[in-house]
Protein backbone atom coordinates (compact mmCIF):
# COMPACT_ATOMS: atom_id res chain seq x y z
CA UNK A 1 0.00 0.00 0.00
CA UNK A 2 1.20 3.35 -1.21
CA UNK A 3 2.17 5.90 1.63
CA UNK A 4 -0.36 8.00 -0.11
CA UNK A 5 -2.97 5.94 0.76
CA UNK A 6 -1.65 5.09 4.07
CA UNK A 7 -2.34 8.33 4.60
CA UNK A 8 -5.91 9.30 2.95
CA UNK A 9 -7.01 6.06 5.62
CA UNK A 10 -5.06 7.74 8.60
CA UNK A 11 -6.52 11.16 8.07
CA UNK A 12 -9.69 10.20 6.98
CA UNK A 13 -11.13 7.21 8.94
CA UNK A 14 -10.20 7.73 13.02
CA UNK A 15 -10.26 11.44 12.42
CA UNK A 16 -13.58 12.12 10.85
CA UNK A 17 -15.52 10.13 13.33
CA UNK A 18 -14.64 11.57 16.23
CA UNK A 19 -15.08 15.28 14.53
CA UNK A 20 -18.17 13.82 13.21
CA UNK A 21 -19.32 12.78 16.69
CA UNK A 22 -18.10 16.00 18.64
CA UNK A 23 -20.21 17.74 15.85
CA UNK A 24 -23.42 16.10 16.17
CA UNK A 25 -23.17 16.19 20.27
CA UNK A 26 -22.36 19.86 19.81
CA UNK A 27 -25.61 20.40 17.71
CA UNK A 28 -27.89 18.42 20.18
CA UNK A 29 -26.29 20.21 23.03
CA UNK A 30 -27.09 23.53 20.84
CA UNK A 31 -31.07 22.30 20.03
CA UNK A 32 -31.62 21.45 23.24
CA UNK A 33 -30.43 25.03 24.61
CA UNK A 34 -32.11 26.55 21.87
CA UNK A 35 -35.43 24.47 22.43
CA UNK A 36 -35.27 25.28 25.69
CA UNK A 37 -34.66 29.21 25.45
CA UNK A 38 -37.56 28.84 22.51
CA UNK A 39 -39.99 27.71 25.64
CA UNK A 40 -38.67 29.90 27.50
CA UNK A 41 -39.46 32.95 25.74
CA UNK A 42 -43.26 30.95 24.69
CA UNK A 43 -44.16 30.92 28.17
CA UNK A 44 -43.13 34.64 29.04
CA UNK A 45 -45.07 35.63 25.97
CA UNK A 46 -47.99 33.48 27.39
CA UNK A 47 -47.58 34.68 30.25
CA UNK A 48 -47.79 38.41 29.73
CA UNK A 49 -50.81 38.15 26.95
CA UNK A 50 -52.70 36.09 30.14
CA UNK A 51 -51.93 38.51 32.82
CA UNK A 52 -53.06 41.57 30.33
CA UNK A 53 -56.06 39.78 28.38
CA UNK A 54 -58.09 37.06 31.29
CA UNK A 55 -60.77 37.47 32.87
CA UNK A 56 -59.63 34.83 35.58
CA UNK A 57 -60.93 36.01 38.63
CA UNK A 58 -58.06 34.36 41.64
CA UNK A 59 -59.69 32.56 44.76
CA UNK A 60 -56.97 32.64 47.61
CA UNK A 61 -56.91 30.22 50.08
CA UNK A 62 -59.54 31.23 52.66
CA UNK A 63 -57.77 31.65 56.15
CA UNK A 64 -59.81 28.86 58.40
CA UNK A 65 -60.12 28.13 61.90
CA UNK A 66 -58.04 25.29 64.02
CA UNK A 67 -61.36 23.05 63.74
CA UNK A 68 -61.48 22.98 59.95
CA UNK A 69 -57.79 21.98 59.69
CA UNK A 70 -57.97 19.00 62.64
CA UNK A 71 -60.88 17.64 60.52
CA UNK A 72 -58.71 17.65 57.62
CA UNK A 73 -59.86 20.74 55.38
CA UNK A 74 -56.68 22.70 55.34
CA UNK A 75 -57.38 26.45 53.82
CA UNK A 76 -56.43 24.95 50.49
CA UNK A 77 -58.51 22.19 50.68
CA UNK A 78 -61.43 23.71 52.04
CA UNK A 79 -60.87 26.51 48.76
CA UNK A 80 -60.75 23.97 46.45
CA UNK A 81 -63.90 22.01 47.92
CA UNK A 82 -65.73 25.56 47.14
CA UNK A 83 -65.02 25.83 43.53
CA UNK A 84 -65.71 22.15 43.02
CA UNK A 85 -69.34 23.13 44.29
CA UNK A 86 -69.40 26.05 42.55
CA UNK A 87 -68.69 23.95 39.43
CA UNK A 88 -71.25 21.36 40.19
CA UNK A 89 -74.06 24.13 40.42
CA UNK A 90 -73.10 26.31 37.56
CA UNK A 91 -72.45 22.97 35.20
CA UNK A 92 -76.56 22.04 36.51
CA UNK A 93 -77.53 25.89 36.10
CA UNK A 94 -76.53 26.49 32.76
CA UNK A 95 -77.77 23.92 30.25
CA UNK A 96 -80.07 25.95 28.13
CA UNK A 97 -76.89 28.63 27.73
CA UNK A 98 -76.45 29.18 24.06
CA UNK A 99 -72.88 28.01 23.58
CA UNK A 100 -72.92 28.65 20.02
CA UNK A 101 -72.98 32.47 20.86
CA UNK A 102 -69.46 32.53 20.74
CA UNK A 103 -67.72 35.53 22.24
CA UNK A 104 -71.01 37.36 24.00
CA UNK A 105 -71.21 37.12 28.15
CA UNK A 106 -73.45 34.21 29.21
CA UNK A 107 -74.76 33.34 32.71
CA UNK A 108 -72.12 31.17 34.22
CA UNK A 109 -68.87 33.01 32.44
CA UNK A 110 -67.79 34.33 35.73
CA UNK A 111 -67.94 31.89 37.66
CA UNK A 112 -66.16 29.00 35.04
CA UNK A 113 -63.01 31.92 35.70
CA UNK A 114 -62.81 31.41 39.30
CA UNK A 115 -59.36 29.95 40.00
CA UNK A 116 -57.32 28.46 42.68
CA UNK A 117 -54.52 30.14 43.53
CA UNK A 118 -51.97 27.68 44.69
CA UNK A 119 -50.54 24.75 42.43
CA UNK A 120 -50.09 25.94 38.67
CA UNK A 121 -46.98 27.61 37.83
CA UNK A 122 -47.76 30.08 35.17
CA UNK A 123 -50.34 31.47 36.97
CA UNK A 124 -47.74 32.38 39.68
CA UNK A 125 -45.84 33.64 36.89
CA UNK A 126 -48.78 35.69 35.68
CA UNK A 127 -49.17 37.58 38.66
CA UNK A 128 -45.83 38.49 38.65
CA UNK A 129 -45.99 40.17 35.12
CA UNK A 130 -49.12 41.52 36.51
CA UNK A 131 -47.62 43.11 39.08
CA UNK A 132 -44.76 44.26 37.06
CA UNK A 133 -46.99 46.03 34.51
CA UNK A 134 -49.69 47.25 37.14
CA UNK A 135 -52.33 45.19 35.87
CA UNK A 136 -55.20 45.10 38.87
CA UNK A 137 -56.82 41.88 38.83
CA UNK A 138 -60.04 40.80 41.00
CA UNK A 139 -59.24 38.73 43.38
CA UNK A 140 -61.29 36.84 46.12
CA UNK A 141 -60.07 36.50 49.44
CA UNK A 142 -61.42 35.87 53.03
CA UNK A 143 -61.87 33.96 56.24
CA UNK A 144 -63.84 31.66 58.62
CA UNK A 145 -63.91 32.44 62.45
CA UNK A 146 -66.04 30.56 64.75
CA UNK A 147 -67.16 31.72 68.32
CA UNK A 148 -69.75 28.76 70.54
CA UNK A 149 -72.95 29.95 72.07
CA UNK A 150 -74.25 27.07 74.70
CA UNK A 151 -72.50 24.35 73.20
CA UNK A 152 -73.08 25.23 69.66
CA UNK A 153 -70.34 26.11 67.17
CA UNK A 154 -71.31 29.20 65.37
CA UNK A 155 -69.13 29.99 61.85
CA UNK A 156 -68.69 33.24 60.81
CA UNK A 157 -67.50 33.75 56.71
CA UNK A 158 -66.78 36.70 55.28
CA UNK A 159 -65.23 36.80 51.60
CA UNK A 160 -64.00 39.79 50.04
CA UNK A 161 -63.53 40.86 46.74
CA UNK A 162 -60.00 42.73 46.13
CA UNK A 163 -59.04 45.07 45.19
CA UNK A 164 -62.35 47.04 45.74
CA UNK A 165 -62.38 45.56 48.89
CA UNK A 166 -66.30 44.95 48.56
CA UNK A 167 -68.13 42.51 50.52
CA UNK A 168 -69.51 39.43 48.89
CA UNK A 169 -70.21 37.47 51.58
CA UNK A 170 -71.14 37.64 55.17
CA UNK A 171 -73.59 35.22 57.19
CA UNK A 172 -72.96 32.75 60.23
CA UNK A 173 -74.38 29.48 60.46
CA UNK A 174 -74.13 26.30 62.57
CA UNK A 175 -73.93 23.85 59.70
CA UNK A 176 -71.30 21.20 59.99
CA UNK A 177 -68.01 21.61 57.65
CA UNK A 178 -69.70 19.82 53.96
CA UNK A 179 -72.52 21.99 54.71
CA UNK A 180 -70.58 25.38 55.76
CA UNK A 181 -68.69 24.81 52.24
CA UNK A 182 -71.66 24.02 50.29
CA UNK A 183 -73.68 27.26 51.49
CA UNK A 184 -70.32 29.51 50.93
CA UNK A 185 -70.56 28.08 47.28
CA UNK A 186 -74.56 29.24 46.74
CA UNK A 187 -73.98 32.69 48.37
CA UNK A 188 -71.18 33.78 46.34
CA UNK A 189 -73.05 33.10 42.88
CA UNK A 190 -76.31 34.59 44.46
CA UNK A 191 -73.59 37.79 44.98
CA UNK A 192 -71.41 36.99 41.51
CA UNK A 193 -74.19 35.86 38.79
CA UNK A 194 -77.53 35.63 39.91
CA UNK A 195 -78.97 34.44 37.29
CA UNK A 196 -77.09 31.04 37.80
CA UNK A 197 -78.72 30.87 41.57
CA UNK A 198 -81.93 31.64 39.72
CA UNK A 199 -81.91 28.19 37.88
CA UNK A 200 -80.62 26.14 40.70
CA UNK A 201 -83.04 27.26 43.29
CA UNK A 202 -85.62 26.85 40.31
CA UNK A 203 -83.75 23.25 39.61
CA UNK A 204 -83.85 22.51 43.54
CA UNK A 205 -87.50 23.53 43.64
CA UNK A 206 -87.08 26.30 45.99
CA UNK A 207 -89.53 28.55 43.67
CA UNK A 208 -89.22 31.72 46.04
CA UNK A 209 -85.54 32.03 46.11
CA UNK A 210 -85.86 30.94 42.59
CA UNK A 211 -87.84 34.60 41.95
CA UNK A 212 -86.06 36.65 44.03
CA UNK A 213 -82.69 35.71 42.78
CA UNK A 214 -84.70 36.48 38.81
CA UNK A 215 -85.31 40.11 40.10
CA UNK A 216 -81.79 40.57 40.81
CA UNK A 217 -81.33 39.80 37.84
CA UNK A 218 -82.84 41.91 35.93
CA UNK A 219 -82.54 44.96 38.61
CA UNK A 220 -78.40 44.87 38.11
CA UNK A 221 -76.71 46.84 35.46
CA UNK A 222 -75.79 43.63 33.57
CA UNK A 223 -78.30 43.00 30.81
CA UNK A 224 -76.37 39.56 29.29
CA UNK A 225 -78.65 37.59 31.68
CA UNK A 226 -81.78 39.31 31.16
CA UNK A 227 -83.12 37.34 28.80
CA UNK A 228 -82.14 33.96 30.48
CA UNK A 229 -83.78 35.32 34.00
CA UNK A 230 -86.83 35.89 31.97
CA UNK A 231 -87.40 32.34 30.71
CA UNK A 232 -86.93 30.91 34.33
CA UNK A 233 -89.01 32.78 35.44
CA UNK A 234 -91.56 32.17 32.24
CA UNK A 235 -90.83 28.66 33.04
CA UNK A 236 -91.77 28.87 36.76
CA UNK A 237 -95.03 31.03 35.96
CA UNK A 238 -96.00 28.06 33.36
CA UNK A 239 -94.91 25.11 36.04
CA UNK A 240 -97.83 27.25 38.25
CA UNK A 241 -100.14 27.26 35.42
CA UNK A 242 -99.81 31.42 34.88
CA UNK A 243 -99.82 31.33 31.54
CA UNK A 244 -100.30 34.89 30.31
CA UNK A 245 -97.55 36.02 32.84
CA UNK A 246 -95.43 33.38 31.06
CA UNK A 247 -96.29 34.81 27.61
CA UNK A 248 -95.85 37.88 28.43
CA UNK A 249 -92.12 37.31 29.41
CA UNK A 250 -91.22 35.44 26.61
CA UNK A 251 -92.91 38.11 23.91
CA UNK A 252 -90.13 41.10 26.02
CA UNK A 253 -87.20 38.27 25.22
CA UNK A 254 -89.20 37.99 21.40
CA UNK A 255 -89.23 42.02 21.14
CA UNK A 256 -85.37 42.14 20.99
CA UNK A 257 -84.35 39.09 20.47
CA UNK A 258 -86.51 36.70 17.83
CA UNK A 259 -84.32 33.59 17.76
CA UNK A 260 -83.43 33.42 21.30
CA UNK A 261 -83.49 29.43 21.89
CA UNK A 262 -83.86 29.11 25.25
CA UNK A 263 -87.09 31.29 24.69
CA UNK A 264 -88.25 29.03 21.59
CA UNK A 265 -87.92 26.13 23.54
CA UNK A 266 -90.16 27.62 26.64
CA UNK A 267 -92.44 28.53 23.92
CA UNK A 268 -93.23 25.25 22.70
CA UNK A 269 -93.19 24.06 26.44
CA UNK A 270 -96.40 27.04 27.12
CA UNK A 271 -98.05 25.78 24.18
CA UNK A 272 -97.97 22.23 25.17
CA UNK A 273 -99.05 23.27 28.91
CA UNK A 274 -101.74 24.92 27.01
CA UNK A 275 -102.57 21.44 25.01
CA UNK A 276 -101.91 23.67 21.98
CA UNK A 277 -99.82 20.81 20.08
CA UNK A 278 -99.53 21.62 16.68
CA UNK A 279 -97.94 24.86 17.75
CA UNK A 280 -95.91 23.39 19.87
CA UNK A 281 -94.12 21.31 17.33
CA UNK A 282 -93.79 24.57 14.67
CA UNK A 283 -91.99 26.25 17.79
CA UNK A 284 -89.83 22.81 19.05
CA UNK A 285 -89.19 21.78 15.60
CA UNK A 286 -87.66 25.62 15.57
CA UNK A 287 -85.89 25.02 18.13
CA UNK A 288 -84.45 21.43 17.18
CA UNK A 289 -82.88 23.60 13.85
CA UNK A 290 -80.66 25.59 16.27
CA UNK A 291 -80.15 23.02 18.87
CA UNK A 292 -79.96 19.72 16.98
CA UNK A 293 -77.94 17.67 20.15
CA UNK A 294 -80.25 18.96 23.22
CA UNK A 295 -82.87 16.98 24.78
CA UNK A 296 -84.81 20.29 25.50
CA UNK A 297 -86.35 20.32 21.85
CA UNK A 298 -86.56 16.81 21.60
CA UNK A 299 -88.53 16.05 24.78
CA UNK A 300 -90.41 19.22 23.46
CA UNK A 301 -91.31 17.49 20.05
CA UNK A 302 -92.36 14.13 22.02
CA UNK A 303 -94.85 15.87 24.26
CA UNK A 304 -96.60 17.57 21.16
CA UNK A 305 -96.45 14.73 19.13
CA UNK A 306 -97.84 12.50 22.00
CA UNK A 307 -100.83 15.16 22.55
CA UNK A 308 -101.51 15.27 18.83
CA UNK A 309 -101.89 11.39 18.98
CA UNK A 310 -99.41 10.47 17.47
CA UNK A 311 -97.04 8.22 19.96
CA UNK A 312 -94.99 6.34 17.53
CA UNK A 313 -93.44 9.86 17.24
CA UNK A 314 -93.58 10.56 20.00
CA UNK A 315 -91.18 7.53 21.37
CA UNK A 316 -88.54 8.58 18.53
CA UNK A 317 -88.31 11.78 20.04
CA UNK A 318 -88.37 10.56 24.05
CA UNK A 319 -85.51 8.18 23.19
CA UNK A 320 -83.44 10.78 21.31
CA UNK A 321 -84.46 12.56 24.79
CA UNK A 322 -82.63 10.10 26.79
CA UNK A 323 -79.93 9.83 24.21
CA UNK A 324 -78.81 13.58 24.70
CA UNK A 325 -78.62 13.27 28.71
CA UNK A 326 -81.79 15.69 29.98
CA UNK A 327 -80.39 17.63 33.10
CA UNK A 328 -83.75 17.47 34.79
CA UNK A 329 -84.40 14.29 36.74
CA UNK A 330 -87.99 15.05 36.26
CA UNK A 331 -87.78 14.22 32.56
CA UNK A 332 -86.77 10.27 33.54
CA UNK A 333 -89.09 9.51 35.83
CA UNK A 334 -92.15 10.86 33.18
CA UNK A 335 -90.29 8.99 30.14
CA UNK A 336 -90.01 6.18 32.12
CA UNK A 337 -93.76 6.23 32.78
CA UNK A 338 -94.52 6.50 29.16
CA UNK A 339 -92.20 3.27 28.39
CA UNK A 340 -94.14 1.65 31.28
CA UNK A 341 -97.48 2.64 29.48
CA UNK A 342 -96.38 1.51 25.82
CA UNK A 343 -95.47 -2.02 27.79
CA UNK A 344 -91.48 -1.05 26.99
CA UNK A 345 -90.32 -1.90 30.52
CA UNK A 346 -87.02 -2.91 29.07
CA UNK A 347 -86.19 0.51 27.99
CA UNK A 348 -88.06 2.00 31.12
CA UNK A 349 -85.80 0.04 33.82
CA UNK A 350 -82.84 2.07 31.57
CA UNK A 351 -84.36 4.94 31.35
CA UNK A 352 -84.36 4.96 35.70
CA UNK A 353 -81.03 3.30 35.20
CA UNK A 354 -79.86 6.39 33.48
CA UNK A 355 -81.24 8.73 35.75
CA UNK A 356 -80.32 7.35 39.41
CA UNK A 357 -76.89 7.23 37.84
CA UNK A 358 -77.04 10.79 37.20
CA UNK A 359 -79.25 11.77 40.14
CA UNK A 360 -78.70 9.28 42.62
CA UNK A 361 -80.21 10.67 45.36
CA UNK A 362 -84.09 11.82 43.87
CA UNK A 363 -86.21 10.91 45.86
CA UNK A 364 -88.64 10.26 42.85
CA UNK A 365 -86.64 8.72 40.48
CA UNK A 366 -86.34 5.56 43.89
CA UNK A 367 -89.57 5.84 44.96
CA UNK A 368 -90.83 5.29 41.03
CA UNK A 369 -88.17 2.77 40.39
CA UNK A 370 -88.90 1.02 43.51
CA UNK A 371 -92.61 0.81 42.65
CA UNK A 372 -91.45 -0.59 39.13
CA UNK A 373 -89.42 -3.62 40.61
CA UNK A 374 -92.50 -4.22 42.85
CA UNK A 375 -94.79 -4.51 39.94
CA UNK A 376 -92.50 -6.71 38.46
CA UNK A 377 -92.18 -9.02 41.92
CA UNK A 378 -88.51 -8.01 42.69
CA UNK A 379 -89.38 -7.13 46.48
CA UNK A 380 -85.38 -7.67 47.55
CA UNK A 381 -84.51 -4.92 44.87
CA UNK A 382 -87.35 -2.66 45.53
CA UNK A 383 -86.60 -2.61 49.59
CA UNK A 384 -83.00 -1.39 48.24
CA UNK A 385 -84.82 1.31 46.68
CA UNK A 386 -87.13 2.45 48.60
CA UNK A 387 -85.10 3.01 51.98
CA UNK A 388 -83.06 4.99 49.74
CA UNK A 389 -85.72 7.11 49.32
CA UNK A 390 -86.95 7.42 52.74
CA UNK A 391 -83.28 8.19 53.63
CA UNK A 392 -83.08 11.02 51.03
CA UNK A 393 -86.75 12.00 52.45
CA UNK A 394 -87.96 10.66 55.64
CA UNK A 395 -91.04 12.57 55.82
CA UNK A 396 -92.76 11.33 52.16
CA UNK A 397 -95.38 9.63 53.11
CA UNK A 398 -95.91 7.57 50.12
CA UNK A 399 -92.54 5.98 50.78
CA UNK A 400 -94.02 4.90 53.91
CA UNK A 401 -97.00 3.38 51.97
CA UNK A 402 -94.62 1.34 49.89
CA UNK A 403 -92.49 0.21 52.61
CA UNK A 404 -95.18 -0.85 54.67
CA UNK A 405 -96.39 -2.88 51.62
CA UNK A 406 -93.53 -5.19 51.85
CA UNK A 407 -92.88 -5.06 55.83
CA UNK A 408 -93.81 -8.50 56.32
CA UNK A 409 -90.52 -9.73 53.82
CA UNK A 410 -88.02 -7.12 55.77
CA UNK A 411 -86.22 -6.85 59.19
CA UNK A 412 -84.65 -3.67 57.80
CA UNK A 413 -84.53 -1.37 60.56
CA UNK A 414 -86.04 1.77 58.27
CA UNK A 415 -89.28 -0.42 58.43
CA UNK A 416 -89.48 0.31 62.88
CA UNK A 417 -88.89 3.94 62.02
CA UNK A 418 -91.39 3.97 58.79
CA UNK A 419 -93.92 2.28 61.40
CA UNK A 420 -93.40 4.72 64.33
CA UNK A 421 -93.54 7.84 62.06
CA UNK A 422 -96.78 6.49 60.69
CA UNK A 423 -98.75 5.70 63.83
CA UNK A 424 -97.92 9.44 65.14
CA UNK A 425 -99.34 10.58 61.72
CA UNK A 426 -102.46 9.12 62.70
CA UNK A 427 -102.82 9.76 65.92
CA UNK A 428 -101.72 14.03 64.76
CA UNK A 429 -104.90 15.98 63.43
CA UNK A 430 -102.91 16.48 60.28
CA UNK A 431 -104.55 12.72 59.20
CA UNK A 432 -108.00 14.67 59.45
CA UNK A 433 -107.01 16.83 56.74
CA UNK A 434 -106.23 14.23 53.96
CA UNK A 435 -108.42 11.32 53.90
CA UNK A 436 -107.33 9.72 50.76
CA UNK A 437 -103.40 9.56 52.23
CA UNK A 438 -104.64 8.65 55.58
CA UNK A 439 -106.70 5.70 54.45
CA UNK A 440 -103.56 4.54 52.63
CA UNK A 441 -101.42 4.56 55.42
CA UNK A 442 -104.07 2.49 57.41
CA UNK A 443 -104.10 -0.26 54.92
CA UNK A 444 -100.63 -0.38 54.90
CA UNK A 445 -100.15 -0.61 58.63
CA UNK A 446 -103.06 -3.31 58.67
CA UNK A 447 -101.31 -5.02 55.94
CA UNK A 448 -98.68 -6.86 57.88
Amino acid sequence: MSDLIKDKITAVAPGSVSARFLTGFELVKNGSIAAFAFATACVTAIGIFLSVTTSSVVFEPLLVPTRFVEQGYSPEITTTRILDEISRINELSTTTKDKKNIGAKQPGDKMANLQSVHGVDLRMAQSIVQDLLGVKKEKIAGEITFHTEKDRVIYQIRIRSLPKNTLLVDFKTSSNIPDVIKEIALKLIEKMDPGVAASYYRWSKDIDSSLRLVDEALRNNDTYDDNYALVGRAQIYIGRKKFEMAQQDLDQIFKTDPKFVPALNTQAYLLNEQKQYGKAMEFALKAKSYWPERWQPHVNIGNAAEGLGKNDEAEAAYRSTIAYNPTWPSVYDDLAAFFIQRNKRDFAEQIYHKGLQKFPTNTELLLHYGQFLLAAGRQEQALNYLVKAYRTNPENGEVWVEILKIAKTTKDPALAEVREKAEAYLKSKVAASDQTFTKLLNHALRAQ
